[in-house]
């Protein structure tokens, strides 16, 4: 879809303008529809299949079970889904040549990305956030239903395990978006989030156990859906991070990715 944006006659335009007309773009591009909709699908299915194995268990298997963990881990597939969604909202429109449009409508590029950045955060935000809260509710239901250990938002540790499980899977979405600025191919852009996402753990594995506390995969699952203690030692024989310092390390990878795309964005053509 070709969007032309608002240019007042000195050739001023304002914020709102170009926020509407972002907007208007990533809803009606098919991609979003088709990528949203796997996201949901994938997430819920792994959240039901999870849940539902771990239902009429021995006593002995529900030594450390954590509901709150299983009914968010939905959440996994939903990151890399989620990563393939940032990634085609701005190679999307390189490759359909849309994005010469929208420079000729609004050239400052700085004011252009910061406003697509923000429409981008915002959607992406709210939609991680109610997906979250999807599938803790339908991990929880399946849970309780079979007479496992369940949890519900008022349980120790569960509304935070939820809300910044949404806020870090947005945060994986938003730094494939960067990878997307700087490689401006989906393919690039998709193969460059697995590979730091998905790919480093199992190598970090082989490296240093120690390190691999601070990439995004375990912080996700070992930091930020877990309410479970585990001692020193943590899961991995490591003590996990803090929720608060595992989700500003993740803030961190994705700004330094944004700023690198921002930096490609402003001095490289279209």
């Amino acid at each position: 879809m070709t969007v032309v944006l608002p240019v007042a006659q000195q050739g001023r335009y304002r914020t709102r303008h170009v926020a509407k007309f972002e907007l208007a773009k990533i809803l009606t591009l098919r991609s979003t529809a088709v990528m949203l909709g796997l996201t949901v699908v994938a997430c819920l299915l792994v959240t039901g299949l999870v849940t539902h194995a771990a239902l009429h268990q021995p006593p002995p298997f529900y030594f450390g079970f954590d509901p709150t963990q299983q009914g968010l881990t939905g959440m996994i597939p939903a990151a890399l889904t989620g990563g393939v969604f940032g990634a085609l909202l701005i190679t999307g429109e390189y490759a359909s040549g849309t994005i010469r449009t929208t420079l000729a409508a609004a050239p400052r590029r700085s004011f252009l990305l910061a406003v697509k950045t923000a429409v981008t955060t915002v959607l992406t935000v709210v939609f991680c956030e109610a997906l979250s809260l999807v599938s803790f509710f339908l991990g929880e239901a399946i849970l309780s239903a079979g007479g496992a250990p369940s949890a519900s938002l008022g349980s120790p540790g569960a509304i935070r395990a939820v809300l910044l499980t949404g806020l870090f899977v947005a945060l994986l979405a938003l730094m494939s978006f960067g990878f997307g600025l700087i490689f401006r191919h989906t393919a690039a852009a998709i193969a460059a989030f697995v590979a730091v996402v998905f790919v480093l753990p199992l190598v970090m594995q082989g490296i240093s156990r120690a390190g691999v506390r601070y990439l995004p995969t375990n912080i996700l699952t070992h930091s930020i859906m877990s309410t479970a203690h585990f001692g020193p030692g943590g899961p991995g024989g490591y003590p996990a991070l803090s929720p608060g310092v595992g989700l500003l390390v993740m803030a961190l990878y994705t700004v330094i990715v944004l700023a690198v795309g921002s930096a490609v964005f402003i001095q490289r053509d279209a």
